[in-house]
C-alpha cells in the first residue's frame, strides 16, 4: 500500500511512532511526503536520518521539498548566516543544533550543515506525479500557463485549487497549511477529494485542535493519526 505523510517538522518520535504503526498494517508499504521534514521540532536530522536508513534497507519512499527545506538550502547555497535569514525565525536554530549541537548561528550555514544531509534535501522534487495522485508541498498556480514550473506557488501557496485540465483529473494531496484532523477526515467523508490537505499541525501542540501526525493510504483514502509525544518526553 502507499501511503502519504504530513508535515512533520523535526519530531522524530512521533514519526517514528507512526511509521510503526503503518508497517503493523503493512510489512512493505511505500512512503510519500509532503515535505517540511525539518525545523521547529528538535529531532529534524534523527527524521532524516530515519527515511535514509529506511531507503537503505530497501523501503520505497519519496518526498517533496517544503518551504523549510527550500529556506535551509538557499541559506546553504549562498553561504549565508543563520542569524541573517528568515530561516532564523523559523525553526532554523533547532534544526543546525540537531545537526551540530555546539554550532554557532554566526557562521555561514555551509560550515553548519553536514554535506550528507544538504544532498539529500538537495535531491528532493517539487512534486511527485503519480498515476493517481500528485503530491506536493502547499500548491500549484493554475493561472500560469506551466503551473509545474512555478515553484514559488508549490512550496508558499495558501489556495486550494484543482484544475484537471492540468492535473489529467489526478488528486493533489498537500500539506503546509495546518488543519485539524477532524476537518481533513469531514474532507474525506464528504468527498472533497480533488485537493486534500494532510497536515494535521504536527508541531503545534500548543493550538486548539492540532498537534497531531497524519497518515492518508492512497489506495483506501483510510487516514491514520496520531499525537505529537515529542513534547512529553
Amino acid at each position: 500500500m502507499r501511503y502519504c505523510i504530513g508535515d512533520i517538522h523535526g519530531c522524530y518520535y512521533t514519526f517514528n511512532k507512526l511509521i510503526c504503526q503503518i508497517c503493523v498494517l503493512d510489512k512493505n508499504p511505500e512512503l510519500y511526503f509532503v515535505g517540511d521534514l525539518i525545523d521547529r521540532g528538535s529531532n529534524s536530522k534523527a527524521v532524516i536520518d530515519l527515511i535514509i536508513n529506511l531507503k537503505n534497507k530497501g523501503l520505497k519512499i519519496n518526498s517533496v521539498r517544503g518551504n523549510h527545506e527550500e529556506m535551509l538550502l538557499y541559506s546553504y547555497e549562498n553561504s549565508f548566516k543563520v542569524t541573517d535569514t528568515n530561516w532564523n525565525s523559523n525553526g532554523a536554530p533547532n534544526t543546525i543544533r540537531s545537526l551540530n549541537p555546539i554550532a554557532d548561528l554566526n557562521l555561514p550555514t555551509k560550515e553548519l550543515i553536514p554535506e550528507k544531509y544538504y544532498t539529500f534535501l538537495h535531491s528532493l522534487p517539487y512534486f511527485i506525479a503519480l498515476n493517481d495522485y500528485i503530491i506536493v508541498h502547499a500548491g500549484f498556480n493554475f493561472n500560469s500557463k506551466d503551473p509545474f514550473s512555478d515553484t514559488k506557488t508549490m512550496l508558499w501557496t495558501r489556495k486550494e485549487e484543482n484544475k484537471f485540465k492540468f492535473t489529467k483529473e489526478k488528486i493533489i494531496i498537500h500539506g503546509h497549511t495546518p488543519i485539524s484532523f477532524k476537518q481533513i477526515k469531514s474532507n474525506i467523508n464528504n468527498k472533497i477529494t480533488d485537493i486534500i490537505n494532510i497536515d494535521s499541525g504536527c508541531i503545534f501542540t500548543n493550538r486548539k485542535n492540532l498537534g497531531t501526525l497524519t497518515a492518508f493510504n492512497l489506495h483506501t483514502q483510510e487516514l491514520i493519526n496520531i499525537k505529537n509525544i515529542d513534547f512529553k518526553l
